[in-house]
């Protein structure tokens, strides 16, 4: 994933590549057929903060193909309604229905190890083209990755396409299953529909096309929003590191109960191993 961490670069004062287009956790999808669970904190709380960031969403030009619920919104995974805030526009554009599909039009949720076949790029063509609305712009698309014997004669692949009836070619840079991150913003760029412009997220996961006299702000947004990623990533990572894997309680007053308890049991054996208990012994 190399020129994935030039283009990427690093984050917070360690210098850890970002870690958001390299595996790290993502919010949980509710499916229509899940249980209902609890939420992690008060439900009024929670569906200001929604109705608050649909609002904002909407005043961008950004309306989702149906009404979304505080049961789509993993408010755990950002830390409840406050962390939620700081990422509204990009965990909103994050939301997908059960196939898959994002829930705002013209989103693409782009995975860059999409790499695992001589056509890749041919199908990510048809696959952005489509989401955007501007497949007929697209013709002829042709790819060709070399894959097989001969790879190491052909180490660059070709990507050619009509875009307008014009002809479009890219030399593909092969890197295992990752993709090219140019070619792949050239994709983004070429299917962009009149009066719109596309805007990605800086982990390159969300790829959206904007009104165009929103577009900057939106920018600004996505920007503001990646600090406080890499701050919660930063945060999630450190307790990990010291505390163990984060836990979710399904019961937030089962897990109070429960931290109580632990409480209790750690202030018995701190009393156990003091100056009395070692007087005892004695």
């Amino acid at each position: 994933m190399g020129f994935w961490n030039r283009l990427i670069g690093t984050s917070g004062a360690e210098r850890i590549v970002d870690a958001r287009a390299a595996g790290s956790p993502s919010p949980r999808h509710r499916r229509a057929t899940d249980m209902h669970e609890e939420l992690c904190c008060d439900p009024r709380v929670a569906a200001q903060a929604l109705l608050l960031a649909t609002d904002n969403a909407a005043e961008l030009g950004l309306v989702p193909n149906r009404e979304i619920t505080v049961d789509d919104i993993d408010l755990d995974f950002y830390n409840g309604p406050d962390g939620f805030r700081l990422e509204h526009l990009s965990a909103l554009l994050r939301l997908t229905e059960d196939d898959g599909t994002p829930l705002y039009p013209k989103t693409v949720h782009f995975d860059p190890e999409c790499v695992n076949s001589n056509d890749a790029y041919s199908r990510l063509v048809w696959q952005v083209a489509d989401a955007a609305g501007t497949t007929e712009r697209f013709a002829d698309v042709r790819c060709d990755l070399h894959f097989g014997p001969n790879f190491a004669k052909f180490p660059v692949g070709e990507l050619h396409y009509r875009l307008d009836g014009e002809p479009v070619h890219h030399d593909v840079a092969v890197e295992g299953e990752w993709a090219d991150p140019e070619v792949v913003r050239r994709i983004f760029q070429d299917a962009t529909p009149e009066g719109h412009r596309w805007v990605a997220t800086g982990d390159f996961a969300v790829h959206v096309w904007v009104p165009e006299e929103h577009a900057d702000n939106i920018a600004r947004i996505f920007a503001s929003e990646d600090t406080a990623a890499e701050a919660r990533l930063a945060g999630r990572f450190y307790e990990e590191r010291h505390h163990g894997p984060h836990r979710h309680h399904p019961d937030p007053a089962g897990a109070v109960h429960e931290e109580q308890e632990e409480a209790a049991q750690q202030g018995e054996e701190g009393h156990r191993d003091g100056p009395d208990h070692r007087r005892d012994g004695q």
